[in-house]
This record gives structure tokens, C-alpha cells and sequence, in this order.
């Protein structure tokens, strides 16, 4: 996957194309291997110490459960970014808000695979093991236009999952339409992880 930066903006112009296709991800991935520590142990700017973090919590700024979100349990991953979480009272389909990761192969498109997709979807799952209570919180378009909800996603003590992924180079910071509440979090996050090689920036 090639993606072009500009860095005197910190923005992500676009991404041309497929760098590795299903063939060779194994071989893009053996480059630089995801780090498969458990998310609770890595050391993080979007995780908070369990012992100052309850639900009640409600300074998002120090990365504590913010006000107005709602509790959630999560039934399936799907990708890097696109996931299921059931309220209670119906199950939502979810794109997490502000980030972008490799598309992986489907039955509709069995050659749209891109280097690192399975990594992240596999980062994520490890944040989000089905079953896992969050915390989900909308921005100003609570839906896109596939009726998927749009939401940012914590869990318990405080982890930001939407900036963790970013941090940890799985997914790119994608600002679309209004909902800009942690955009600049998350642009910065993707410039420390490409200046670091982290994940895909150091393996696509």
C-alpha cells in the first residue's frame, strides 16, 4: 500500500493501490511483526491507569471515559476499523471515528487485500475480544451514509481504542465530514508512529 503524506500539513492525501497483494502479505508482515503484547501492558498515551478510571470518569482530554458515552458490548470484529456492539436494546454496526485501515478480501472483492489489513483487524480484536464491555461516544454525524454508527470507543480503564490504533501505526487519522472532536490527537498520533516506522508505515 503507498500512501502519500504531506507532511507540512500532517494530513493523509491518499492511498494508491494495493502494495502487497494476499500472496506476499505474510512476506510485508515478517518485515516489521505486530507486537501482539496485550493492550492493557502497552505503554500508551490513550490508556489511563485502571485504578483512576470508572465509569463516571469524565475528562476525555486525560483519556477517562467521557461524558455522554454509552455502555456497550462488543459481538464481533469485522476489520481494522469496522466492528458490532449490541446496547442492550439493539446491535449497532460501527465504524470507528477518525481512523482509516487496510481493506482485507471479501467474496464481493477477493483481490481488494492490502498490506497490513489482517494485522490490524487482528490488533483490534485483541483490544476487543467479543464480550468486552466499552464505552461508545458519538460526534456530530452519529451515522455515515452506509447506516453505519460512528462512534469513538474506550474501554473500562480508559483506553481510547480509536488513537491506539493510530498510535501503534494500524490505521491512518481520516478526518471525514464533522466529526473532528479528536483529530488533532489522532493526526499527531500518525505523524509519531511514520516518524517511528511503526506497524504499516514501517512494513508496507
Amino acid at each position: 500500500m503507498t500512501v502519500i503524506r504531506d507532511r507540512s500539513h500532517s494530513v493523509v492525501l491518499g492511498i494508491a493501490g494495493a502494495a502487497c497483494a494476499t500472496a506476499a502479505l505474510t512476506a510485508c508482515s515478517a518485515i516489521a511483526p505486530i507486537d501482539h503484547t496485550p493492550p492493557s501492558s502497552q505503554a500508551s498515551s490513550s490508556t489511563l491507569d485502571s485504578s483512576s478510571a470508572t465509569e463516571s470518569d469524565l475528562d476525555s482530554s486525560t483519556n477517562r471515559i467521557p461524558s455522554g458515552a454509552f455502555e456497550a458490548t462488543v459481538t464481533y470484529v469485522h476489520d481494522g476499523d469496522t466492528l458490532y456492539l449490541d446496547t442492550g436494546e439493539t446491535e449497532l454496526k460501527v465504524r470507528l471515528i477518525g481512523i482509516d485501515t487496510p481493506e482485507l478480501a471479501s467474496q464481493q472483492q477477493p483481490d481488494a487485500e492490502e498490506c497490513y489489513g489482517a494485522e490490524a483487524r487482528e490488533l483490534l480484536r485483541d483490544f476487543l475480544p467479543e464480550n468486552t464491555n466499552v464505552w461508545a461516544l458519538e460526534d456530530r454525524e452519529p451515522e455515515d451514509r452506509y447506516g453505519r454508527s460512528l462512534l469513538y470507543v474506550y474501554l473500562r480503564d480508559g483506553t481510547f481504542v480509536n488513537l491506539a490504533m493510530v498510535e501503534l501505526g494500524a490505521a491512518e487519522a481520516l478526518k471525514v465530514g464533522l466529526n473532528d472532536r479528536y483529530w488533532p490527537q489522532l493526526r499527531d498520533a500518525e505523524d509519531d508512529a511514520f516518524a517511528s516506522q511503526l506497524g504499516m508505515w514501517g512494513s508496507c
